[in-house]
């Protein structure tokens, strides 16, 4: 038996572990252990116990007809500095000494690529940890209980699922799931509902703008500002279409406040340059800074209002802390999405915006590994 640690992953390779074509994958909380104490989270590293009886002999059974059987669970408790490492590792052997069982784990210690729903686990399973056996993925499947159910899924289940991420980890990989109730007791399918985002269903050749007919940029001088949550993708649209036509990039995040940039949207214009405002410019007050500017040096102000929702944005920002890009961004948490959606009010032409373009999210990727890494659910 040996533990290997990969970046934020950690494996667990039980003796008489062997590699297989058939893999029967199974998260642990909730799915192959539950609490003692009836507490959503463990009291204690022991308060654990095995969650159905019919558990252990369904597992000794795959095991028997030639699949390998691996548990993968998220564990960001260790990233966060509330669970040792260690502690947990010995909890991980104390359910496998219960089940008497070959087992192979793996464990995501904090966020990006390891995380389910994204992946990485099973990339790792099957590129370095299987024997070099490929994988099967139609002889395969996953078991999970964070499965989108709404409450009162079944009688006597009031409880919705606290998420989808499970459902979304076989999703993304193309397994077939099943609940632990339907796999280890064989209820019927529960009803779900997947996140209202679906990153498989953005089209890289859809519309950038409307209207259609707008020009994005000017050949007289201008101001434009943007409006959009953090990585709504505002900078990579502006990088691509705007600065290379020689307008002057303002940004609070190089500039650090809003004074500098309004000081250096008046620089430019009185060069006679044309400006591009990229912050997130939630509000009427933040925006009539610019507007104002732009009114004193008697040029026209437009605003680009980026389109992207909330999940969109979030799923953005999970995908650029996974991929490292050249392009630095200031690390964005849930406080600053959830203080621009407090604060956006919709642009308006009595604002004084001479034009008012919608921007659409419209990914283009560098490689197909971005590209893959970015159509899978990041989040549950």
């Amino acid at each position: 038996s040996s533990w290997q640690q990969i970046g934020s992953l950690m494996v667990y390779t039980a003796e008489g572990v062997t590699g297989s074509s058939k893999i029967a994958g199974f998260d642990i909380d909730g799915c192959i252990i539950t609490t003692k104490s009836g507490k959503v989270f463990p009291t204690a590293p022991d308060d654990w116990r095995i969650l159905f009886p019919e558990i252990q002999p369904r597992l000794a059974s795959l095991l028997n007809k030639g699949h390998k059987v691996v548990f993968f669970t998220n564990q960001m408790g260790i990233a966060k500095g509330k669970l040792s490492p260690e502690v947990f590792k010995s909890k991980v052997e104390d359910i496998l000494a219960a089940l008497q069982l070959p087992v192979q784990v793996f464990v995501a210690t904090g966020p990006g690529i390891y995380r389910k729903p994204v992946m990485g686990m099973w990339t790792y399973l099957c590129e370095e940890a299987n024997d070099g056996v490929t994988v099967d993925k139609t002889q395969s499947l996953y078991v999970g209980d964070a499965a989108g159910r709404p409450e009162n899924w079944a009688p006597g289940r009031k409880k919705k699922d606290f998420s989808c991420s499970d459902r979304l980890f076989a999703l993304n990989i193309g397994l077939q799931f099943h609940t632990p109730e339907e796999y280890f007791l064989g209820w019927k399918s529960a009803p779900y509902s997947l996140p209202s985002f679906d990153p498989r269903k953005l089209d890289s050749t859809s519309r950038l703008s409307d209207p259609p007919s707008a020009s994005l940029t000017s050949t007289e001088t201008e101001v434009i500002v943007a409006v959009g949550y953090p990585a709504a993708g505002k900078s990579s649209f502006f990088h691509t279409h705007i600065i290379p036509k020689g307008y002057v990039y303002v940004n609070r995040d190089t500039l650090g406040s809003w004074q500098n940039c309004v000081s250096a949207c008046e620089r430019a214009l009185k060069e006679g340059r044309s400006v591009a405002i990229d912050n997130t410019n939630p509000d009427p007050e933040s925006r009539k800074r610019y507007v104002g500017v732009a009114k004193a040096a008697g040029v026209p102000c437009r605003c680009f209002h980026f389109t992207a929702t909330l999940e969109q944005a979030k799923h953005n920002n999970r995908f650029r802390e996974m991929v490292p890009s050249s392009s630095k961004h200031a690390k964005v948490n849930d406080m600053v999405f959830h203080s621009y959606k407090k604060h956006f009010v919709a642009p308006a032409l009595s604002e004084g915006f001479s034009e008012i373009l919608q921007i659409h999210f419209v990914p283009n990727f560098k490689d197909n590994q971005s590209e893959t890494l970015f159509r899978q659910f990041s989040e549950g």
